[in-house]
C-alpha cells in the first residue's frame, strides 16, 4: 500500500502527451502505485501514510538532462573561474589574484576555465602564450574556453609537455604566428596532453564534486543525468564514487554514465571489462560510448561541409577520418554498445550519419545511437537520421549563447541550425540536455530556450528562426520522456504512471498556462526522487 500520497495537484503525466485529468499520485517505496483523482487516491492512504497537499500546483515527471558533465561541473569550483570575464585583462587579473592569494608554489600547474572570448570588450581572441606569460613565467598555465575545445597555454606549459613548432597532433591544431612559432593557442586533440596534467579526482574528491551537483540538481528538479565524467577521473573511480553515494542513501540523481573511448584499442580495453550499455541498477548505469568528432562553433573548431564565412580558409576540425569513425562505431555496435557522437558542425554530423547508417545496415539492433548537439543539419540529413533510427541529443541553452555568432560564422547557412521542430517532424527521438558546465543544467531555462529561442533580454525579438520553436508540451517532453527514451528507460521513467519510478517535480505555477515568455521565471517548489522528497523550498 501507499506510504506517500501527493494530492490536490495539477499533475501532467506526460503519458501520450500532457494529461490534466490527474490530481493525485500514490507512491509505494520507490515506485508510483497509482494516479487518479483526490478521492480515489486518498483511499489508498492507510495509517502512517504521509499525505502531501500540493495546493493546486503543477507537477511534472522529474527532469532528465540527456547530456552533461556532472564531475567536471562539480570540480570546476576547484579551478580558477573565468566565467563572466569581460576582457583579456580581467582573465589575467583573476589568475594573478588566485596565485597570490593561495601562495601557489613555482612549478605548480595553474588551471582556469569558463571564459568566452566572443564576449570580451577588448580584443575578442583566445589568450595566447604572451598573455599567459604576463600571469606567470614560473607556473605552467592552461586556460580553457567555456566549450573545452580550445585553450591558451604559456611558454612553460609548452615546454613541460614537449610541444614545439614541429609538433603535429592527429585531430588537433597548434596555432602558429607568421614566423612559424607556436602561439600557445591549442585546439581539440592538441589539448589532450595538457588536460592529462590536470589533477584527476580520487574517490573522495569525486564524491565531494558529485554531491555539490546533486544538491544543485535537486533544487532544479533534475532527477536523472546522462553524464560524461571520464575527463575528471578514471571509470573505476567514477563508479566507486557514484555507487558508494547510492549505497549510503545519498544519491538524489539517477546516473547514465557515458564512457569516452576514442579509438578501437581503447574501446576494446573497456569492452574486456564485460560492461555494456544498461548494466547497473536504478541509481547508476553504464551508458554509451562517447566520441568527439569535432569542436565548437564559438572556437571555430566545429567541422563544416563548407568553410566559415568569417574564416574562409578553415572548415573547422574533423577529429576522425570517415574510415576511422566507421571502424570505432561498428566495433561498438557489434558489442551492443550505444554510441553518442559529439557533432556540432554539419560536416561532423554527416560523418556520424554515415557511420551510424553503415552500422544500422549491418544489423538493425535497437541501440539508439545518438548525435550529441547536432546543431547544423539539412532536411536530407534529418531524413537519413530518421531512416537509420539515429536520435538527437540537443542543448536548447546553446541558442542564446550562439545565435549572435551564427550569421557571421555561417551566413545564410545558419537557417539549418538548431532545427528541433524539423527533427520532430521527421520522427527523430530527441532528448534535452545542458552540456553543463558549458551551460546551466536548470531545465526551466532549457525549456524557455526551446520554446522561445531568445536570450534573457528577449532577443532576438520573436525568437531566433521561430519556425523551429517547440511547443511547451514538446519542450517538457524532451526533458522528461525524451531523455528516458535515449537511455532505454522509457518503461521505468519519463512519465507519471503506475509502476514507474517515483520521480517528480512540483513547480510554483502551471507551465502550460502561463505566457511562454514567463517560463524562465518558474521556480521549483519540490523534487521527489525514488519516492523521497529530496528538495523542498
Amino acid at each position: 500500500m501507499a506510504d506517500k500520497v501527493f494530492y490536490n495537484g495539477k499533475i501532467y503525466t506526460m503519458a501520450g502527451g500532457r494529461n490534466t485529468a490527474v490530481s493525485a499520485v500514490a507512491v509505494a517505496g520507490h515506485r508510483i502505485e497509482a494516479v487518479g483523482n483526490n478521492e480515489e487516491i486518498l483511499k489508498l492512504a492507510q495509517e502512517g501514510c504521509e499525505k502531501i497537499d500540493l495546493e493546486g500546483r503543477c507537477v511534472l515527471p522529474g527532469f532528465n538532462d540527456s547530456h552533461c558533465h556532472v564531475l567536471l561541473t562539480g570540480l570546476e569550483q576547484e579551478k580558477i573561474s573565468l566565467r563572466g570575464a569581460r576582457s583579456l585583462a580581467e582573465c589575467i587579473r583573476r589568475c594573478r589574484g588566485y596565485i597570490e592569494k593561495n601562495h601557489i608554489p613555482a612549478g605548480s600547474w595553474i588551471y582556469g576555465s569558463g571564459f568566452d572570448h566572443n564576449t570580451f570588450e577588448d580584443e575578442k581572441r583566445v589568450p595566447d602564450r604572451l598573455d599567459l606569460d604576463r600571469i606567470s613565467a614560473c607556473h605552467p598555465i592552461i586556460l580553457e574556453r567555456v566549450c573545452g575545445h580550445i585553450a591558451g597555454v604559456n611558454d612553460l606549459a609548452l615546454r613541460e609537455v614537449g610541444y614545439d613548432a614541429h609538433t603535429s597532433v592527429t585531430g588537433g591544431v597548434l596555432d602558429k604566428d607568421e614566423n612559424g612559432r607556436l602561439t600557445g593557442v591549442l585546439r581539440e586533440a592538441a589539448l589532450d596532453l595538457f588536460k592529462q596534467r590536470m589533477p584527476r579526482a580520487d574517490v573522495e574528491g569525486a564524491r565531494r564534486a558529485i554531491l555539490r551537483v546533486y544538491r544543485e540538481a535537486a533544487a532544479c528538479g533534475v532527477t536523472s543525468m546522462q553524464t560524461d565524467d571520464l575527463e575528471g577521473a578514471p571509470l573505476e573511480t567514477v563508479m566507486e564514487a557514484y555507487e558508494g553515494l547510492a549505497a549510503e542513501g545519498l544519491a538524489t540523481v539517477r546516473i547514465f554514465e557515458e564512457v569516452q573511448a576514442a579509438r578501437v584499442p581503447v574501446l576494446r580495453t573497456f569492452l574486456e571489462k564485460g560492461l555494456r550499455t544498461g548494466d547497473g541498477d536504478r541509481f547508476f548505469k553504464i551508458g554509451n560510448i562517447k566520441l568527439l568528432t569535432d569542436g565548437s562553433l564559438g572556437a571555430r573548431t566545429a567541422f563544416l561541409r563548407e568553410p566559415y564565412c568569417d574564416e574562409p580558409d578553415s572548415s573547422g576540425i574533423a577529429v576522425y577520418t570517415q574510415g576511422a569513425l566507421n571502424e570505432v562505431v561498428m566495433e561498438a555496435h557489434k558489442a551492443r554498445m550505444q554510441v553518442a557522437c559529439h557533432a556540432i558542425g554539419d560536416g561532423a554530423a554527416a560523418q556520424c550519419i554515415e557511420a551510424f547508417g553503415r552500422a544500422w545496415k549491418s544489423d538493425h539492433a535497437d541501440l539508439r545511437h545518438r548525435i550529441v548537439h547536432c546543431q547544423f543539419a539539412d532536411d536530407g540529413m534529418l531524413a537519413d537520421m530518421a531512416r537509420f533510427h539515429i536520435c538527437a541529443d540537443v542543448q536548447p541553452p546553446f541558442v542564446p549563447t550562439d545565435y549572435p555568432l551564427t550569421a557571421s560564422r555561417l551566413g545564410s547557412r545558419d537557417s539549418g541550425g538548431y532545427v528541433w521542430k524539423s527533427m520532430l517532424n521527421h520522427g527523430i527521438h530527441i532528448g534535452g540536455g545542458s552540456d553543463s558546465p558549458v551551460e546551466t543544467f536548470d531545465p526551466i531555462w532549457g525549456i524557455h530556450c526551446a520554446v522561445n529561442r531568445t536570450d534573457l533580454d528577449g532577443n532576438p525579438p520573436g525568437g531566433w528562426h521561430p519556425q523551429e520553436k517547440l511547443t511547451v508540451e514538446e519542450a517538457v517532453s524532451i526533458y522528461t520522456a525524451g531523455g528516458a527514451y535515449l537511455s532505454f528507460e522509457e518503461n521505468s521513467k519519463g512519465t507519471i504512471e503506475p509502476g514507474k519510478l517515483a520521480d517528480m517535480v512540483v513547480l510554483d505555477r502551471d507551465i502550460f498556462v502561463i505566457p511562454s515568455e514567463e517560463i524562465r521565471y518558474l521556480r521549483n517548489v519540490m523534487t521527489i526522487m525514488d519516492g523521497k522528497i529530496v528538495y523542498s523550498r
